[in-house]
């Protein structure tokens, strides 16, 4: 009977409907992967790498295939600075997050690092603590005015 169809073809659009929203809402809430991905370019060939959230790393450029190498300051970068010569940068490692049961790493504040990488001879100095740092950029006469950044700011 006619109603009898109507009525299946109404289920089924509302069935149809109520898919979509929840395909559509599932994929604002993910976002799209990639998105907040992006690279700095740095002197030397170098660049700063964000691949997610918290994977921030130092890499050199690859001519050949438009990428990068391995890593040369591994991640949590959060902080560069750099001139002619010298590229500065303060790192954290990760550490597994309680509150997550599949093993997502967060930083961890506790764990920092600080790295220089001297352009001219792509020679890596680091890790290093904040007192070898110090003593580091003044042995290498690393300018005062080479001052570490949060990789916010100067995106």
């Amino acid at each position: 009977d006619f109603l009898g169809e109507w009525r299946v073809l109404m289920r089924r659009k509302q069935l149809f409907n109520y898919l979509l929203l929840s395909l559509l809402s599932l994929s604002l809430l993910t976002g799209c992967p990639g998105a907040s991905d992006y690279d700095i370019d740095l002197p030397g060939g170098y660049s700063v790498v964000r691949t997610s959230a918290h994977q921030v790393t130092i890499a050199p450029k690859r001519n050949d295939t438009g990428g990068w190498g391995a890593d040369v300051i591994p991640t949590k970068v959060t902080e560069v600075a750099w001139d002619d010569n010298y590229i500065i940068a303060k790192q954290l490692g990760l550490k597994e997050d309680e509150d997550s049961g599949n093993g997502y790493q967060i930083p961890d504040e506790e764990n920092v690092h600080f790295w220089i990488v001297e352009i001219k001879i792509d020679k890596v100095i680091g890790p290093l603590d904040n007192e070898s740092f110090m003593a580091k950029k003044a042995e290498l006469e690393i300018p005062k005015d080479v001052v570490l950044k949060e990789i916010d700011e100067i995106r």
